[in-house]
């Protein structure tokens, strides 16, 4: 059957999808291949055409005929497209690797990335079959290859970045998965999700943040919209535990502790690590304390720091050497004088709120820097009529 037989037929067997069909038929026929695309990503875009087995039909009686003379990244989204209407997975595998083959033997020019976006998607289905080696290993490969490309497509990165995410969360391999969260989440819109996708990612990404190891600084999350959707929903309390750690304020985390118990308890994950979860907020508070104090400033006293993490002299000094050999901070603790000296803090994304706050600090050396030049300039020019 011909490309235009099967939309002729469609056509009678779907009165409802005729003025689109009629359209797509005409476009087919006057060689129109980008108008074409267009109107195939409209006609996807509606549920008439989403309805059962079309997408595939469709797929592979009309789209496949010209999809070597369309843009091959088009191609291969489409084919992801219709892959989710195909209720087996290994049928799904099978079609994706079907349309990979095709472009492999075509040798069309610039298929690397269309041919990668498609590799993601069987690795996904491969994981999600319980194949996590073969996804391990499609991740590992998609990675390399990602790195050797120029002018790779978003759509493209974000596919690896999503399923590399999905297989660290199988390991639970906290920080690898925020990690490759956020970056997914750097190569998408994140109107473009809808509310059934976005919390839930939310929610892990921000659980993932809280447990991941040598994860200390929650400013790049806290920034992205994706977090705003916690808020209308169960888990506000997360939010409001993210911003808690953030700051690194002990008394507030106490504080939502209590509050919060019932959810707390109900994440197996967050009881388990409850005492790594307490002394990543202790040290996420020296870092906030220490930050909050010019250079020149930064010979603090161990029962200040106690004052502030809710330790006793003792705690204190441990917790300066988990931080010295987690290389969160630099200097050097005097038991003597019961003083730590810390020539160098690590650098931290900052919110909008802690950005102002460094505004201020920074126009108050400048007001001081004036000052002083001021001071200097009338003292000199004392000298200078002394002199004359």
């Amino acid at each position: 059957m011909s490309p235009i037989d099967y939309l002729e037929k469609l056509q009678a067997a779907e009165p409802g999808l005729a003025e689109d069909v009629a359209e797509l038929a005409s476009l087919h026929q006057r060689k129109l291949w980008h108008q074409l695309t267009l109107k195939v990503e409209e006609c996807f875009s509606k549920p008439e055409f989403n309805k059962g087995t079309l997408p595939v039909e469709l797929f592979n009686n009309f789209i496949s005929d010209f999809g070597h003379k369309i843009n091959l990244l088009k191609l291969s989204q489409f084919a992801v497209h219709v892959a989710k209407h195909i209720p087996d997975a290994q049928q799904t595998v099978e079609f994706l690797q079907g349309v990979a083959e095709r472009l492999k033997e075509q040798k069309l020019p610039r298929s690397e990335q269309p041919l990668l976006f498609l590799k993601m998607h069987v690795a996904q289905q491969k994981l999600e079959m319980g194949a996590v080696q073969e996804c391990k290993v499609m991740v590992e490969e998609a990675k390399a290859e990602l790195d050797r490309l120029a002018d790779v497509d978003p759509s493209v990165s974000a596919a690896v970045h999503y399923v590399s995410s999905l297989y660290y969360k199988v390991k639970k391999d906290y920080a690898a998965f925020y990690r490759s969260s956020m970056l997914y989440l750097a190569f998408i819109a994140s109107d473009s999700l809808g509310y059934d996708f976005k919390l839930p990612l939310a929610v892990d990404i921000s659980l993932a943040a809280l447990l991941g190891e040598g994860l200390y600084n929650f400013a790049q999350l806290l920034m992205h919209p994706i977090v705003k959707v916690l808020d209308s929903s169960p888990y506000k309390w997360l939010h409001e535990l993210l911003e808690c750690f953030n700051h690194g304020d002990l008394h507030q985390y106490d504080a939502l502790c209590a509050k919060h118990a019932a959810v707390l308890n109900a994440q197996p994950a967050l009881v388990e690590n409850e005492r790594r979860l307490r002394e990543k907020v202790t040290i996420s508070c020296l870092i906030n304390q220490i930050s909050d104090l010019p250079p020149e400033q930064r010979r603090i006293p161990l029962a200040t720091i106690a004052a502030r993490t809710k330790l006793s002299v003792d705690g204190v000094e441990f917790l300066l050497m988990k931080a010295l050999a987690l290389h969160l901070i630099e200097g050097s603790i005097d038991q003597v004088a019961q003083e730590v000296s810390v020539s160098w803090v690590a650098s931290r994304v900052l919110t909008t709120a802690q950005i102002t706050g460094l505004k201020d600090r920074l126009d108050g050396w400048i007001s001081r820097v004036n000052a002083a030049s001021t001071t200097l300039e009338q003292e000199s020019i004392g000298v200078a009529l002394e002199v004359v």
